[in-house]
């Protein structure tokens, strides 16, 4: 008989332990759709970021996903927060590595892969770098001295050695225009019309909290933000013009109307495209630049659906690893700028 009773009771310790498990389970599952709600829904991040809650969402997120992934062998998906501060740590040093003369960065969260072509149009050097990342927040930009207010600029390595990334580029250094569309997490930066004439043809970068690319007309999108709030802008850039749209090249007319990146010039340039999903292509072009509709066909022809022009010529930078990795053109040294985008690991 007492066996028994030690039995029975062993099996009831049992059962428990196991509801509490699946109850644990069913709770943690719970909060996992609640925070992946969150994470995609843009008017709920953005009222997140107002109360400072951003960063502990995403701990939250990250340790769940942790402990979902212990249970049920879920791949973990991590997150940075969607607010305007760095990744709390810096790339591993142990992941970087060299394979058929490109540079290289892998861990779970992150996939870059740097390298560098002469370019058959007049033996410029090119360099690329093909980034995948798990979640669109370690798409990110950071500001001079870490405040976009701030009206101070830094070389684009000491941006970068604040920001915690594995790879970036210079931006639209919307500083110096002081006109443009510029949103950060739904945080409106600049909204600005410029008296020039043909300030209407300026296309913007904006991308969503899916980390999708779109092009809009900058008047167009002012007119979208004073209706309906920035919310469902993750960030946005402005220089232009979209050099590739629906995986097309653009039509090289616009240089005629088109006032930003010395249209009838060639010149070095940058520009960032999109691959697929969440899948990127960062690429500068060095001394003796070349003509935008060139710069359409390189990064049409390695398989951007989307490409934007960005700030070239001597702000035309690459960082990897918070050194400088193309040539920059014209002098050959870095321009102090306003910003830099950039992409992190969540690790």
């Amino acid at each position: 008989m007492e066996m028994l009773k030690k039995s029975l009771k062993k099996s009831l310790k049992k059962n428990l332990e196991n509801k509490k498990r699946l109850s644990f389970l069913i709770m943690t599952l719970v909060l996992i759709f609640a925070l992946n709600f969150l994470a995609f829904s843009p008017a709920t991040v953005v009222r997140q970021i107002n109360m400072t809650q951003s960063l502990s969402s995403a701990y939250l997120n990250n340790e769940i996903n942790n402990i979902l992934s212990e249970t049920t062998n879920t791949e973990v998906v991590r997150m940075l927060p969607y607010d305007f501060s760095a990744p709390k740590n810096a790339p591993d040093k142990n992941n970087f590595y060299t394979e058929d003369g490109k540079t290289c960065y892998k861990d779970s969260t992150i996939e870059v892969t740097c390298w560098k072509e002469v370019s058959k149009i007049n033996k410029a050097e090119v360099c690329f770098a093909d980034v995948k990342i798990k979640h669109p927040s370690q798409f990110r930009r950071q500001w001079a001295n870490g405040d976009y207010n701030s009206s101070k600029s830094q070389y684009p390595t000491n941006i970068f050695a604040i920001s915690n990334g594995v790879v970036g580029m210079s931006s639209d250094f919307y500083k110096f225009r002081k006109f443009g569309v510029i949103v950060q997490y739904g945080t409106v930066i600049c909204d600005k019309r410029s008296t020039h004439p043909r300030q209407k043809y300026l296309d913007v970068l904006v991308i969503d909290y899916n980390g999708d690319f779109k092009i809009w007309k900058d008047n167009e999108l002012s007119e979208y933000i004073k209706k309906n709030g920035a919310d469902d802008i993750m960030l946005s850039f402005t220089f232009g013009p979209a050099i590739v749209e629906n995986g097309v090249p653009y039509d090289p007319s616009i240089e005629k109307t088109y006032p930003l990146g010395e249209p009838y010039m060639h010149s070095g340039r940058a520009a960032i495209g999109q691959l697929g999903k969440l899948h990127y292509l960062l690429c500068t072009y060095g001394n003796p630049g070349l003509h935008r509709e060139d710069m359409a066909g390189i990064m049409a022809e390695k398989g951007c659906i989307t490409a934007y022009n960005l700030d070239g010529g001597q702000s035309g930078t690459m960082v990897l690893r918070n050194k400088v990795y193309n040539k920059i053109a014209y002098m050959g040294d870095q321009r102090p700028m306003s910003d830099v985008l950039y992409f992190a690991s969540a690790e």
